[in-house]
Formats: structure tokens, sequence, C-alpha cells
């Protein structure tokens, strides 16, 4: 791609498809995909789950770098390129779907090491190495998962733990304050991604406007033709019809024949 092109697609993934987001000082997102992602582990490999969980490994040791680089830190780049198309058709939940597949093509050999620098260090260097087979088979079992529901349900779960943790201990006055400045700081950021989203629907409906605007005039271009190819129809067929008219009057009626004489005997 040319600069302008490179400049609206990295627009395009910031803003349409909301990877801003997890980029911001706090990582407070980052911390909600980490969550959702142990969720979603549980749900689909338990015994992983349960693995990874018995030698304190959590997402975050070995999932961040997928999340914040779209995988383009460890993982080929032309597996990186096929990940990219899918968040283009799907969405950035994709994400969560190819960190499900991967982990659970892997699991046999996960399983195996007993230890946490064994484990993190095959998840981070050998696990990235993937064979054209299993390329293919990840991206199949992507296009066939659906978790958004899933997603949604554990985003949820996770503010009402953060808010049961902080309300199950009592406060003092400082912390009442400082979780008053959290409350207002986490509206703040919701004022903003909401004026961040009406900003990206207000684009897309000055371009819808603008499509409509074309296709109207295209289609008044259109009738006008439409009724000028009519008017010199219209005209053809009279020229045509006046044609027949003299042909007719040139040609005559045709001479009658004299009855041939009789043969004398």
């Amino acid at each position: 791609m040319g600069e302008e092109e490179a400049f609206n697609m990295l627009k395009f993934l910031m803003f349409d498809m909301g990877l801003r987001k997890q980029y911001r000082p706090d990582m407070i997102i980052l911390q909600i995909q980490m969550y959702q992602l142990s969720r979603l582990l549980h749900d689909y490999h338990r015994d992983l789950y349960n693995h990874l969980e018995e030698h304190e490994i959590g997402p975050s040791l070995y999932a961040a770098p997928w999340f914040l680089t779209v995988f383009a830190s460890q993982f080929p780049l032309g597996f990186v390129a096929r990940v990219f198309d899918m968040i283009f058709l799907q969405g950035s939940e994709v994400i969560f779907k190819v960190a499900l597949s991967l982990l659970g093509s892997h699991k046999p050999l996960i399983l195996q090491h007993e230890n946490l620098e064994t484990i993190v260090d095959f998840i981070k260097s050998t696990l990235p190495n993937l064979g054209l087979v299993q390329m293919e088979k990840t991206i199949s079992q992507v296009f066939e998962m659906d978790i958004s529901k899933q997603l949604q349900a554990y985003e949820v779960e996770y503010h009402v733990l953060q808010e049961e943790l902080i309300d199950s201990s009592p406060l003092s006055d400082n912390q009442r304050m400082d979780k008053l400045e959290k409350t207002n700081s986490s509206l703040r950021k919701q004022n903003l991604d909401l004026l961040e989203q009406l900003q990206v629907a207000n684009g897309r409906i000055q371009s819808l406007e603008a499509t409509i605007e074309r296709l109207l005039t295209s289609e008044s271009k259109l009738k006008q033709a439409t009724l000028a190819l009519e008017l010199e129809r219209s005209a053809l067929l009279q020229t045509v019809a006046q044609l027949q008219g003299q042909m007719a009057e040139l040609s005559g009626p045709e001479p009658e024949h004299a009855p041939p004489e009789p043969v004398g005997d």
C-alpha cells in the first residue's frame, strides 16, 4: 500500500475495529482480554486450563504479545497476513479464536511439560513455528467457532468481579476517594468511547449519504438516457414505417398475366 492507504487502514483497525482501546495507558482492555481468554480456555480445553493453573501460568505470561501485535511479534508473516484478513472479515474476536485454536492443537505437547519455565518457553518459542498444514487447520477452525456471546458475558463478569472485590473490604476515606476517582475516570473513558463511536457513525452516515447522492445522480442520468433512447426508437420506427410505405408505392400492383392461347386441332 501507499502511505495514505496504509494510514487509512490503520485508522480503520484502530477505530472501526476497536483495537485502539487496548493500547491506552491503563491497559484495562488488555486485562479484560486476558480474563476472557482464560475463561474460554476453561470452557474449551479444561485439562489444559487446569495444567496451566497448576503452574500459575496466566494468559498474560504468553498471550499479551499476541493481542498487542496481532501475532506479528512471534509468528510467520504469511500467517499474520491471514489473521489480518480474518480480522477485516470478522472483527477483533478473531484473535481469541486463533489463540484458542493454537493452544488446543498444541495441547498434548504443552501437557508434557511440567514446570513454568518450559511451558512458557514452549508457547513463546516452539508453538509459533507453524507448518502449512497447521496454519490451514487453524484458519479452518477459526471460521467454525462462534464465541461472540461468551466474550460479551465474560467482559460483564470481569467488571462484576472487580466491583465485588472492591466492595468486599471496608474502605477508608482515602480509599473511597480513590474509588470515586477511578469511577469518574472510567465514566470519562466511557464518554470518550461513545464519542469515538459517534464520530465513526457520523463518518459512515456521511459516506452513505454521499453514496446515495451519487446513486441518485446516476439514476437521473440513466433515466435521461433511457428517455432519449425511447425517443430515438420512436423516431426510427416512424422512419421505417415511412420507408415501407414508399417501397409499397414504388412497387405498385403486379401486372396480370394473359391466359395461354388454346392449341388448335
